[in-house]
């Protein structure tokens, strides 16, 4: 092992994670690849977790261990980051585990370390359910597997969770375009924007279906399952329309689709979550902001009619109206309102067509069968029926037809 040059250091946030800590850290410290250094950066654990590290740090001269005074995950990240000595940069948080060979094999598709950032799938793991699974994200088939690629080739890769742990990014590539995660209290959803950055400036990204990262969403006390604050999703979101629109270059109709394709999961998610109702004054005024920033004709191309609604619905001046109130509508507001109307007769439009089509079909259906009664009514009919029965076929298969009535 190089010390001074590892090909990769792991960089590990912490902090009251005493019931996962052992797991994760033997499956780091067991890496096949030898040729890296592992930095944990504790915010202040109070749990036993503390104590547990100190005992691998202890024991291995790989183990770096820092204490952050700020409980941060993005501030926790810039200091290993800045720790960090190794040609490419990791990430394993410490309620998750990693397959002994990920490192490893995600280091040999950087070509001998050409590549910017080296992506792979990764690995369900629900201990409430006893479920572990791939990740399914029908978008990733789409991803070239099999060769170097950058955002403007796929856009596809903005698809789905950030998983920003199950890759490796480039040292002097994130030094040298400054990328840096945003310093928000607790976990904060920090993954978004750096996971947006990092692929917008990504030269050549490398990606593999495999899937050696086992990302635990059972952990009740992990920033997506202990969502306390409704706004902070589409803060987050709104966080990444800045990055795109930091690199404008990058904003191709198949990068806005898949943008666009998660605000559609965040709002669905935060919906669904109780409390929203009793939170949406609160939420309302950054879902408008979001929704005014998304491209009209990219929304109106890959909505769902449902997504289409709630669109039309944040945008609308009437949404938070009660009996009785007269407002006057903004030139930008009546807008919206014009599209809302248009997009309505364009559909009433499309189901019209439909239901004229069905309808000739069913006029057709209706003369065809007019003419089958005629048919059989008419002597063509007695002819045909009488020649059937007669004939010696019909006579030969006789018993056939009434041992098939028997079995019946």
């Amino acid at each position: 092992m190089s010390l001074d040059k590892p090909k990769v250091s792991i960089i590990m946030p912490t902090l009251n994670v005493k019931d996962y800590i052992v797991e994760c850290m033997d499956s780091v410290v067991n890496q096949t690849l030898e040729d890296i250094e592992i930095i944990i950066v504790d915010a202040g654990s109070t749990d036993g977790t503390l104590d547990i590290l100190k005992e691998y740090a202890d024991k291995n001269p790989k183990i770096t261990l820092l204490h952050s005074d700020e409980k941060s995950y993005g501030h926790q990240m810039n200091m290993g980051m800045a720790e960090a000595k190794g040609e490419y940069i990791g990430i394993v948080e410490t309620d998750d585990y990693i397959a002994p060979e990920m490192f490893e094999e995600l280091y040999k598709l950087s070509n001998n370390g050409e590549y910017d950032l080296i992506k792979s799938s990764f690995i369900y793991v629900n201990e409430d359910t006893g479920e572990i699974y791939k990740d399914r994200n029908r978008f990733k088939q789409k991803i070239p597997d099999d060769k170097p690629f950058n955002l403007k080739d796929c856009g596809y890769v903005l698809t789905g969770h950030p998983s920003i742990w199950s890759a490796i990014y480039k040292r002097d590539f994130l030094s040298i375009n400054d990328i840096k995660f945003m310093e928000a209290p607790g976990g904060g959803w920090v993954d978004n924007p750096f996971f947006h950055e990092t692929l917008c400036l990504a030269k050549t990204i490398r990606y593999t279906d495999e899937g050696y990262y086992y990302y635990r969403e059972s952990n009740p006390d992990s920033s997506s399952n202990k969502l306390t604050d409704f706004t902070l999703p589409i803060r987050r979101m709104l966080d990444n329309l800045d990055v795109l629109d930091k690199y404008p270059e990058c904003k191709t109709e198949e990068v806005l689709r898949s943008v666009y394709w998660r605000v559609n999961i965040y709002m669905n998610n935060i919906q669904a979550r109780d409390g929203y109702e009793e939170n949406l004054p609160e939420i309302r005024p950054y879902i408008v902001e979001m929704m005014e920033r998304l491209q009209p004709f990219t929304v109106r191309s890959n909505f769902s009619i449902p997504d289409l609604r709630r669109y039309y619905s944040f945008l609308s001046p009437f949404d938070t109206l009660k009996d009785g109130d007269v407002i006057e509508v903004p030139s930008k507001e009546f807008e919206h309102l014009s599209m809302e109307h248009e997009f309505f007769i364009n559909a009433i439009e499309s189901q019209q067509k439909e239901i004229n089509k069905l309808k000739k079909k069913n006029e057709k259906l209706k003369e065809k069968n007019e003419k089958l009664k005629k048919k059989k009514k008419g002597k063509s009919y007695k002819k045909e029926y009488d020649s059937v029965i007669n004939s010696s076929s019909w006579k030969v298969t006789k018993p056939l037809r009434g041992i098939k009535r028997v079995f019946k």
